[in-house]
């Protein structure tokens, strides 16, 4: 007790009441209160965060100082040191008077709003506006406050100081950069060449007195009058751009013309069901089909196509990378027939790098008589072998892919909403793994010779990039109502599966009944990707009896979910 009335005692002597006639100091509020703090030493008096630029007190630091009497002041300085002393004379007059300039202008800013808003409400006639960008009126005044701020700044970070401290010159450089990347007032409507642009629909025309009120604030703000004329090289480029989009429709109607059942998709060969009144069918891959279709669909918008580009389905050595039996099949997303007739103008409109085709002959040489279907150029066995293991590796290994559950009653699909979709998956990328490669694809009927030269095989990355984009699109579900999109991974195990399905559609682990294409599965420690899920597939569920008791969902929860910190320590129960 008698130190708290010792330090009262000594606070009320060093800060007695005195008048505003009394010389009088300003001291750092910060200090005074670690002063005040006997528990650590007290260092000496520093102020220099309260200066401004020109080494005085800043008007704005006023309220984190203390003032304190000059009695008090010469006893803390004569024991403690530091500084600098702020006198009463301290306070600079050079920011007083700039924080009241700021303070006028932005209240004249107020004014100047409203009137430039009264200015804008007037039609202006003739040539005696200043065009204005349109998006500049919109956001003026925050340019100009903005504006204002910066000055009132620049006068804190003159000389190189802000609140004492000396400014990091690489802050400073990338600030002044993205300054300058930002766009001025009224540059808005500058063109790439620095002159009027040539859209009207991007600036507004104003009356000369809105564009003075603007330019006290905006002077070196680029200036347009409306006799200003726009832009001469743009004005030759939009010529140029009219001119191309009028040659692009011309060419996309000329295209659409000449083939209008590939365009339309109508009356398109099959190989499954060979056309009997032509012996040669040409393929074209289906990704070039689409593109031209897109021009021909958005002429204005889209490019036009000047290559067939068949490199996309032959392989490295030049070998096509389908048979017979594929192209009728699975490969038929990838490639798009063409009749001869239409070969012959694709030819003429098009640059073909590589001609594909299939020709139907008769072999007469047995009986009854043998139709064989021989490609041009021929399979290459080698490379066919290697996108069939990659396709079926891509199949093994997939990571975050979409399948589809649907819940099933007495072999009937339920088609009302069960729980919330739920797309977790709790897999990781698997590990490569080494896969049998498939046996190539046989058909007596098709020919397959690959001209006895022993062939080196090249890796297909580009060309099974191409597969997987076409695949991709080509393969899209059309999700129904009441069915469940999840994401999974090849490496998840069924339980982790059972577990999301549980989220899903509210059935417990142990009642679920799932089937992929007739085949139950069962083995809940085996991965999806053995199990022969791959992406996109449809999973049936079929639950035994619903549960409708959600406490009891958690403990199953609980039993079918390891913690955490034990997952793969060997330290949970089997």
């Amino acid at each position: 007790m008698y130190h708290l009335v010792q330090k009262a005692v000594k606070i009320h002597r060093l800060f007695p009441l005195f008048s505003s006639s009394e010389p009088y100091e300003f001291v750092s509020l910060e200090w005074l209160q670690k002063w005040l703090d006997e528990s650590t030493p007290t260092k000496p008096i520093d102020n220099h965060a309260c200066l401004c630029s020109h080494d005085k007190l800043h008007p704005d630091k006023i309220s984190i100082m203390k003032r304190i009497s000059e009695y008090a002041a010469d006893i803390f300085y004569s024991r403690y040191g530091g500084g600098p002393r702020l006198t009463v004379k301290a306070l600079c007059k050079e920011c007083v008077v700039e924080r009241c300039r700021v303070l006028r202008l932005k209240n004249q800013l107020n004014e100047d709003y409203k009137t430039v808003n009264n200015l804008l409400k007037a039609t202006v006639k003739g040539n005696d506006g200043f065009w204005v960008g349109k998006s500049s009126l919109r956001s003026w005044r925050q340019l100009a406050l903005e504006q204002l701020d910066e000055q009132d700044g620049d006068a804190d970070q003159s000389n190189g100081k802000m609140n004492g401290n000396s400014l990091n010159k690489d802050e400073s450089k990338e600030e002044r950069k993205e300054e300058e990347e930002e766009l001025n007032f009224n540059e808005d409507i500058l063109c790439p060449h620095g002159e009027l642009c040539i859209s009207e629909n991007e600036r507004r025309l104003v009356s000369k007195e809105a564009w003075s009120k603007l330019q006290q604030y905006f002077p070196k703000a680029p200036e347009f009058p409306s006799y200003k004329e726009c832009c001469s090289q743009c004005k030759i480029l939009e010529r140029e751009g009219e001119e191309n989009e009028a040659l692009h429709k011309m060419i996309a109607n000329e295209q659409k013309t000449s083939l209008p059942n590939l365009f339309q998709d109508k009356n398109r060969p099959c190989l499954s069901n060979w056309p009997e009144d032509t012996d040669v069918l040409y393929i074209v891959s289906q990704f070039f089909v689409e593109e031209w279709r897109k021009f021909v669909r958005k002429p204005t918008r889209c490019s036009p196509v000047s290559s067939v580009g068949n490199s996309a389905l032959l392989c490295p050595h030049g070998g096509l990378m389908f048979t017979f039996a594929s192209m009728t099949k699975e490969d038929s997303k990838l490639i798009a027939l063409i009749w001869p007739s239409e070969w012959q103008t694709i030819q003429k409109l098009f640059v073909v790098d590589h001609v594909i085709k299939i020709t139907r002959t008769e072999v007469e040489d047995v009986h009854p008589s043998e139709t064989q279907y021989i490609s041009e150029p021929k399979l290459c066995p080698e490379c066919r072998e290697g996108l069939l293991c990659q396709q079926q590796r891509d199949l093994r290994e997939y990571t975050q892919a979409t399948i589809y559950v649907h819940k099933v009653v007495d072999n009937k699909k339920v088609m009302k909403d069960s729980a919330p979709e739920l797309n977790v998956s709790s897999s990781e990328t698997e590990e490569d793994k080494e896969e049998a490669k498939p046996d190539g694809e046989k058909d007596p009927d098709f020919n397959q010779s690959n001209g006895g030269t022993k062939r080196q095989k090249i890796s297909h990355q580009n060309y099974i990039a191409y597969q997987k984009q076409v695949i991709r699109r080509s393969m899209r579900h059309r999700k129904v109502r009441g069915e469940k999109a999840l994401l999974v991974s090849a490496n998840q195990t069924l339980k982790e599966l059972k577990i999301q399905i549980m989220h899903a559609f509210s059935v417990a682990p142990f009642d679920q009944n799932l089937s992929i294409d007739g085949k139950i599965l069962s083995d809940d420690c085996a991965t999806l990707g053995t199990l022969g899920v791959i992406p996109e597939s449809v999973i049936l569920l079929k639950a035994d009896e619903p549960i409708a008791d959600y406490a009891a969902m958690d403990d199953v929860m609980q039993v079918c979910m390891p913690e955490e910190g034990f997952k793969g320590t060997g330290l949970l129960g089997h």
